[in-house]
């Protein structure tokens, strides 16, 4: 069975999208306020244009700031894919996750990503929204990002122009104004020294919609970054709230 998820590995962060997985087990039960809240009427997904207009709210203060919609993610899926399945990731399993996050079908889903360069070389802040429209994704992506699981790779080996790196995640607490908060820290090193290839990213989800907000770059104070991107996860939290 496909699983929608909101996972975060450095792949998926540095694309900005949502994606699907695939894995042997089945996701852990919902909890007893998931199951109901599925039971409850289905709030109403936002259009590809409200998406947009959310996403740019996000970034009006930034100049520079890239906002792509969905017809141009949909565009580029088939590139990503083959990016993705030419880094020779390893273990297996995990390769087959990524390569699969990158062949999204977004078909149901309305989706809108901005990314803001930072200060330094390398440095970026993305803003991915999505607003479902296929009802048996949204159950799915609810399942798999309630239970909070990186599916056995929390650590993997992947080559990106001829060089061998080494990759790890990790699930941070946060919390947020969203009904469920994820918090993801991906590692990138090379010959054992720790490279400006990771993110911090927090995510969260609202009625029909998935929210993500992603920083990649050098970090000094991780529970600030943390803390710092939380607040602009409650601020897209509130925007989305609007138009409900």
């Amino acid at each position: 069975m496909k699983k929608r998820s909101l996972w975060l590995l450095p792949l998926a962060g540095a694309l900005a999208l949502t994606g699907c997985s695939d894995s042997g087990n089945e996701a852990p039960a919902a909890s007893d306020e998931a199951q109901s809240s599925e039971q409850a009427p289905a709030a109403e997904p936002l259009s590809s244009e409200k998406v947009k207009e959310v996403v740019e709210k996000l970034v009006a203060d930034e100049s520079g700031a890239q906002i792509i919609d969905g017809a141009a993610i949909a565009e580029s899926l088939p590139q990503a894919k083959e990016l993705v399945e030419g880094m020779n990731i390893e273990p297996a399993k995990c390769a087959e996750l990524v390569a699969q996050q990158s062949s999204w079908d977004i078909e149901g889903i309305n989706m809108a990503v901005a990314t803001v360069a930072g200060a330094e070389v390398g440095e970026s802040t993305s803003y991915s929204v999505a607003s479902y429209e296929d009802d048996a994704k949204l159950s799915e992506i609810k399942k798999t990002v309630e239970a909070k699981d990186l599916q056995g790779c929390d650590s993997f080996s992947m080559e990106m122009q001829g060089m061998k790196l080494n990759a790890s995640a990790e699930m941070l607490d946060a919390t947020s104004d969203a009904k469920v908060t994820t918090a993801t820290k991906t590692s990138i090193t090379m010959e054992g020294t720790e490279v400006p290839m990771g993110s911090y990213t927090v995510q969260g989800l609202v009625g029909a919609n998935a929210v993500s907000i992603s920083f990649s770059g050098a970090v000094e104070d991780e529970q600030a970054k943390i803390d710092e991107l939380v607040k602009e996860l409650n601020v897209a939290v509130a925007e989305l709230e609007k138009t409900q």
